[in-house]
């Protein structure tokens, strides 16, 4: 399947575990580089997910990725662990932290 970064950002509420969100409560600043570049913004809070366009104010968490690795990850040709341990997306946070915002989203 081929993807876009505007069809994946449009596809993340979708693919929000509710279940698994109890109590979490994070905003996550995303920077898109390389040919679809762009910025979004996501705010999870109260067992829900808010995505928007644009910078937030003041995100617990920024990550800058390139379009083709983001793209690589979406097609399972790259392991989005590896991707993060790579260095191929740069995260301004707790890591750790931020590793475990991944299984709110299924693939």
């Amino acid at each position: 399947m081929s993807y876009t970064i505007e069809g994946l950002i449009a596809m993340a509420p979708k693919s929000f575990q509710v279940d698994q969100a109890k109590g979490v409560n994070a905003s996550v600043q995303l920077n898109v580089t390389g040919s679809q570049a762009g910025q979004w913004n996501a705010e999870i809070k109260d067992g829900k997910v808010t995505i928007n366009k644009g910078v937030h104010a003041s995100p617990d968490f920024k990550v800058t990725a390139d379009t083709d690795d983001i793209l690589a990850v979406a097609e399972g040709k790259l392991d989005l662990a590896k991707a993060f341990m790579m260095g191929k997306a740069k995260v301004e946070g707790d890591m750790t932290e931020i590793m475990k915002l991944l299984p709110l989203f299924k693939r």
